[in-house]
């Protein structure tokens, strides 16, 4: 064979090769999109069916909370069926599910000083001598809350200038709803019946009897010789429910306000959601997911 025969079966050789190269490398490209193609429609299908998930959870708590109105509309608490919904861990197919429910109505209610209330404004000027606030700037918060409101969180009380540990303190004790809200005995912490009554051992008092019974009743008060506070009550109308469900490598998370209002026609309760949040951006009061 000539020395140009054999040049020419070099160079076919080469581009043979380099035909294949490029051959190869297509086909792993192509083998390489459709698995991550593959892997989103997987993960696009997780956090669909968690979402699902979540949305029941929301669902199942909206149903209890309307039935808890009908049977038991007197007294609000923990020891009611709505408070065993609450789950930690709970094994689904593919992973797990966290649910957290909350009276909402356990704190002091911010938006309440949109309007002048003598009522709210006591009880915001006891909150503020708990916590070391003066009363500059409680007049600060005041102000602050009308000009921004209502709110829907807890976020510009940050702008206060609190030190950390007083604004976490401040942040125990009040709230952002969107209704009017009296604060529920049997729900508040025992510094926010010690703000109420103006009295710690009452409010330990009405503690025990809660850890006890699993509520308080107006006989409790009486029983106990504390007068019913101002703003205060024993039931509640809002609530918080806070899910996050996990499949696979997915999570997703939906947090929801529940409130309890009359029906149209003014003969019964319904529970409806008027606030909703997914992932993670869920207002600061809404209680934390185990």
């Amino acid at each position: 064979m000539s020395e140009g025969g054999r040049d020419d079966e070099g160079m076919i050789l080469v581009n043979v090769l380099l035909f294949v190269a490029i051959a190869s490398g297509v086909l792993l490209l192509m083998i390489t999109s459709e698995d991550s193609a593959l892997e989103r429609a997987s993960r696009m299908r997780e956090a669909a069916r968690a979402m699902a998930i979540a949305r029941g959870g929301e669902v199942s708590a909206v149903v209890a909370l309307r039935r808890d109105a009908v049977v038991a509309p007197d007294s609000d608490s923990r020891a009611e069926p709505w408070g065993a919904l609450s789950e930690s861990g709970a094994p689904i197919e593919g992973g797990s599910f966290d649910l957290a429910i909350a009276d909402a109505q356990d704190r002091f209610n911010i938006n309440a000083l949109m309007q002048p209330d003598p009522v709210a404004a006591g009880i915001l000027g006891r909150i503020a001598g708990a916590v070391g606030m003066s009363e500059e700037q409680a007049a600060k918060a005041t102000a602050a809350i009308r000009a921004a409101g209502p709110v829907s969180d807890l976020r510009p009380l940050g702008a206060l200038g609190l030190p950390p540990g007083q604004l976490a303190r401040l942040s125990g004790l009040v709230t952002a709803l969107p209704y009017d809200s009296r604060i529920n005995l049997n729900a508040a912490s025992e510094d926010m019946l010690a703000v109420l009554t103006g009295d710690a051992m009452a409010a330990r008092r009405i503690v025990a009897t809660r850890e006890r019974q699993g509520f308080v009743t107006a006989a409790d008060l009486a029983t106990l010789n504390v007068s019913m506070p101002q703003g205060a009550g024993l039931t509640s109308n809002l609530f918080w429910v806070r899910s996050r469900v996990r499949i696979g490598d997915t999570s997703q998370q939906l947090t929801s306000l529940i409130a309890r209002k009359d029906t149209p026609d003014g003969g019964g309760k319904q529970a409806v959601v008027v606030g909703r949040w997914v992932g993670a951006s869920a207002p600061v009061q809404a209680p934390r997911l185990p």
